[in-house]
C-alpha cells in the first residue's frame, strides 16, 4: 500500500495550508495513497517521533508542510531512526530556504504532484554535536532572529519581519570570540558571524554560498570578521550579488568536519541557530553525513543539481 505521512505546522507562514488540507488529502487519496496526518504541537516532539516511527516502509513518503524549523524537527527524527523513506517539502513557512533551493513551488497542488512523482536525490545532512541540520548552522550576529521574531509579525510581513528584527539588534550587538578549527583552515579571534552551509541559500539570501553543492560531501563555511558597520554595509551589497566570499573581511573555505569553541575573552553569550531552531551551546563538533537523506524534488531541478555535481567533480 502506498502511504503518505503528512506533518503540518498549522501556524506556519500565512497559515493557508490548513485551509487546503482536505484538498491535499483528497489529491493523495485519489492517486491511491493512504494518508496519515500529524499536526505539530509545540514541545511535543516525542509524539511526532511515535508518529514517524510507525508503519514506515519502502512504499512510504514523508511530507512536511512548514518552514525550515519544522523541516529540521522531522529531519532530526528521520536521521536518528535511520529512516530511508523519501522526504517531500511543502514550503509554507516564513522561511523556506531549502525548499526554494530544491525548486519546490509555493503552489500546494503542484507540490502534491511533485511529491507523488517521487523523484529523489540523496543529499548531505550536517551533524552538530548530537543534532542534525539540513541547510545552515549560524552563530553570532542575527543568529537568534528566527526565534525572537514575533510570530504574528512573521505571518504578516514574511521574511521582511526577520530583516527588521535583525536591524533592530545590530546597535546592541558585540563581536563574539571563537576558535574555529578544521584540517583546511583555522581561525582564532573576534568575528561578527559564522555560517556553516549545505545549500546556497540562507535567510532569504539566494547567493550566500554561491559555490555550495547539496550532495558533494562538503560544507561551505563563511566567517564575517570583526569590522566596522560601514564596511559591513558594503559587504551586504556584495552578499546580494554573491561576491562577498572573495572579500578580505570574509573567510571562506569548504570542509567535511570542523570544531568551533568559545574563547570566553569577554564571557559573551554566543547564540547558535540551526535551520531556524535554537542550536546547542559551544563547543560545536560539526561533521557532514554525505548523501544520507532521500529528498523529493522536481525532475528538472534534480537534473540541474546532478549536472552541477558532475561539473564540480571534473574541475577537481
Amino acid at each position: 500500500m502506498k502511504r503518505v505521512k503528512l506533518i503540518y505546522n498549522p501556524i506556519a507562514g500565512d497559515r493557508s495550508f490548513r485551509s487546503q488540507l482536505d484538498k491535499v488529502v483528497e489529491k493523495f487519496q485519489s492517486n491511491g495513497y493512504y494518508v496519515e496526518i500529524f499536526r505539530t504541537i509545540k514541545d511535543k516532539k516525542v509524539i511526532l517521533e511515535d508518529f514517524l516511527g510507525e508503519f514506515v516502509d519502502s512504499n512510504t513518503i514523508i511530507a512536511v508542510s512548514g518552514g525550515d524549523g519544522t523541516v529540521n524537527q522531522v529531519v532530526n527524527i528521520m536521521m536518528k531512526k535511520n529512516m530511508e523513506a523519501p522526504l517531500g517539502i511543502f514550503p509554507m513557512g516564513t522561511s523556506n530556504d531549502l525548499g526554494e533551493f530544491l525548486g519546490m513551488p509555493k503552489n500546494i497542488s503542484q507540490c502534491c504532484d511533485i511529491i507523488m512523482e517521487n523523484s529523489q536525490l540523496k543529499i548531505d545532512v550536517g551533524q552538530i554535536n548530537d543534532r542534525y541540520f539540513i541547510n545552515v548552522a549560524t552563530g553570532g550576529l542575527v543568529a537568534n532572529v528566527p526565534q525572537s521574531t514575533n510570530v504574528r509579525l512573521k505571518n504578516t510581513l514574511g521574511k521582511l519581519a526577520y530583516y527588521l528584527k535583525g536591524l533592530e539588534e545590530i546597535p546592541s550587538f558585540h563581536p563574539i570570540s571563537i576558535l574555529l578549527e578544521s584540517k583546511e583552515y583555522t581561525y582564532k579571534g573576534k568575528i561578527l558571524l559564522f555560517l556553516i552551509l549545505n545549500s546556497q541559500s540562507a535567510g532569504g539570501f539566494k547567493k550566500i554560498a554561491p559555490k555550495a553543492k547539496i550532495n558533494d560531501g562538503k560544507f561551505d563555511v563563511i566567517v564575517f570578521k570583526n569590522t566596522s558597520w560601514s564596511v559591513l554595509a558594503k559587504l551586504f551589497l556584495k552578499l546580494l550579488r554573491g561576491e562577498h566570499i572573495n572579500d578580505s573581511n570574509v573567510v571562506f573555505f569548504q570542509t567535511d568536519k570542523l570544531l568551533i569553541q568559545p574563547l570566553y575573552e569577554d564571557k559573551e553569550v554566543i547564540n547558535i541557530d540551526i535551520d531556524g531552531e535554537i542550536g546547542p551551546d559551544l563547543p560545536l563538533n560539526i561533521q557532514i553525513r554525505p548523501q544520507s537523506l532521500n529528498m523529493i524534488l522536481p525532475k528538472k531541478r534534480k537534473k540541474e543539481l546532478n549536472l552541477c555535481k558532475k561539473k564540480n567533480n571534473l574541475s577537481i
